[in-house]
């Protein structure tokens, strides 16, 4: 009886990782964290080709830029890092305030950390309770000005003076650039009873899924608005055949 020929599956090596990866359709009910942005993985990925490393990437994880001019930090470009540079393999983003432990833009000189979705958030935003559009700013509407701090309109709590907020100028009106942005009110933030951290942290990964997606139609049109990518002449990847 003749034998069917295994299937010639290419695969890409990408130097975050040192196994070979392959095309990986990832469904929502598969529960898979991808090992770049450390969200959600769903729709066209990548996975290692060894059936005991769980290793994913987005695939707009993987096509990640190297290196961003980006507009909240306009005197130095930031280095995308594969890993945090601290010992303790951690890193607050001085976007939203949030850990990481994965993917990092990074400037070396200043200890300047943003998430990669951080990175791509949109620079407008509209929300349905707000007749004006929100303006992304890259530190509280209230810093410098002594003995007044920001509070975030959603969900209450002031917000520090160096985390990036969403803002109307005309009538002070401002979120956190996460969970707060994409939810209308208080109570649908916390979601009531004991599961508010939860909740939370499910909404700051909708939110960073979305600002994954806007980056992915960026590149799409070509238009990246808020940053600037660099691309070094030698290539970054090479495809290899099993």
């Amino acid at each position: 009886m003749a034998s069917r020929k295994p299937v010639n599956r290419p695969s890409v090596k990408h130097p975050s990782h040192k196994h070979p990866l392959h095309i990986f359709k990832a469904q929502e009910e598969d529960e898979i964290i991808c090992s770049g942005c450390e969200l959600e993985l769903t729709g066209e990925a990548f996975k290692c080709t060894k059936s005991d490393c769980d290793y994913f990437l987005h695939k707009s994880c993987f096509d990640l830029p190297r290196e961003l001019n980006h507009k909240s930090h306009p005197n130095h470009p930031l280095t995308l890092l594969h890993s945090p540079p601290y010992e303790s393999n951690a890193y607050g983003c001085d976007a939203c305030g949030q850990y990481g432990s994965s993917f990092i833009y990074h400037c070396s000189k200043c200890q300047y950390d943003v998430h990669v979705g951080c990175a791509f958030l949109p620079e407008i935003l509209e929300r349905e309770d707000h007749e004006h559009k929100l303006t992304l700013v890259f530190n509280s509407p209230c810093k410098g000005r002594e003995g007044m701090v920001f509070m975030c309109d959603v969900c209450k709590e002031t917000v520090s003076e160096n985390l990036w907020v969403y803002h109307c100028k005309v009538c002070d009106y401002g979120t956190h650039v996460h969970s707060c942005a994409v939810y209308e009110n208080h109570e649908a933030k916390r979601g009531g009873g004991g599961e508010e951290e939860a909740v939370l942290e499910a909404l700051r990964m909708e939110s960073l899924r979305n600002a994954r997606m806007e980056l992915a139609n960026m590149r799409i049109s070509n238009k990246i608005n808020n940053s600037v990518i660099h691309f070094g002449d030698e290539p970054r990847y090479h495809w290899v055949r099993k």
